[in-house]
């Protein structure tokens, strides 16, 4: 009888581990989002691909993607941090032009995975004629600065 009972506990602990054992695999691919993916499907945003690390102190910043729309412009990043008890906070990217215009953050998501966590910054839509964005970062005594240059053609 106590070997049936034993076979049952680990059964249900397996099924209750069947929602984190898919999301830990569904956390690997870090696709778009289906709403920026729809806007760029359609033609209605300009995907630029990014690809570009930065080390920070002890976390490493993958800039991904900048999605270019008429209504907002949104920076897609990941942050993956060796340091316990600090988590990065994706709110104090600022985006600025050469031209001296910074542009505000109107919403954000970010979602904690095993290796770090996945961040979509949305701001203002950039001015016409924008040719290089600046992503400016400050946190009390933390700061880096990076460029990105726009002309690449984005992909569609």
């Amino acid at each position: 009888m106590g070997i049936w009972i034993r076979r049952l506990i680990i059964i249900g602990c397996v099924i209750a581990l069947i929602p984190n054992i898919i999301s830990f695999f569904s956390g690997l691919t870090n696709e778009l989002p289906e709403n920026i993916k729809g806007k760029v499907n359609n033609e209605d945003a300009v995907l630029i691909d990014l690809d570009r690390k930065v080390n920070f102190e002890n976390d490493e910043i993958l800039f991904k993607y900048l999605v270019l729309a008429p209504d907002e412009t949104s920076l897609i990043f990941e942050v993956h941090s060796n340091e316990n008890g600090w988590s990065f906070p994706g709110s104090a990217l600022e985006l600025k032009d050469k031209q001296g215009n910074t542009y505000r953050i109107t919403s954000g998501s970010s979602s904690g995975h095993t290796w770090g966590q996945y961040t979509i910054n949305n701001y203002e839509p950039l001015e016409a004629g924008v040719e290089t964005i600046v992503v400016d970062f400050e946190w009390f005594d933390r700061m880096f600065q990076t460029e990105f240059s726009l002309d690449q053609g984005g992909m569609q």
